[in-house]
């Protein structure tokens, strides 16, 4: 009786452990946009993120992504480079995995742009701009949500990637969905 009990018990423990560290993607995203400007959500979202064995490439998308966060919020130079050099490698791989998802090349662009060009970490700037207005014309948007769409028009136009004429026309997309 006590072996079936403690079998139960360890039974449950798994499931409630597997339960705690499986995220939506949609918990990602809500939780990512947080850690932007907070250190601690950052270590603990890139901590959670990292236990999940064989992560599809959005998910690789968004550990590389916090990786890029780790450095924005390091003080140390060294520290910043290293994060940025892991960064690189992962956000490489998830566009490997998944060359056409539109989440992950937002998320390679965003960081690249957002990063100063001297430390050589925006050689795909200009391939992910033409992905991702390419992918927007043709509504390739993969499994990604209408907000997630909106930022991605928002951080074109903001970071003044697009023309007028390709402006009008994403405006055209977004009334359309």
């Amino acid at each position: 009786m006590i072996f079936f009990r403690i079998c139960s018990m360890l039974f449950l423990l798994s499931i409630l452990t597997q339960t705690s560290t499986a995220h939506s993607i949609e918990e990602v995203r809500k939780k990512f946009q947080l850690a932007i400007e907070s250190s601690t959500l950052t270590n603990t979202l890139s901590s959670e993120l990292n236990k999940i064995s064989n992560p599809d490439a959005v998910l690789l998308a968004y550990i590389a992504s916090l990786e890029a966060l780790k450095a924005k919020h390091s003080w140390s130079p060294i520290s910043k480079l290293q994060y940025m050099e892991a960064h690189k490698k992962v956000m490489n791989d998830a566009v490997r995995k998944s060359p056409n998802n539109l989440e992950i090349r937002y998320l390679r662009f965003n960081i690249q742009y957002s990063v100063p060009s001297y430390l050589g970490y925006s050689s795909n700037l200009e391939e992910d701009k033409k992905f991702i207005i390419q992918a927007f014309l043709n509504k390739k948007f993969d499994t990604t949500n209408k907000k997630l769409i909106q930022e991605v028009y928002n951080l074109m136009v903001q970071t003044k990637s697009v023309s007028a004429e390709e402006k009008l026309k994403m405006e055209k997309v977004l009334r359309s969905l």
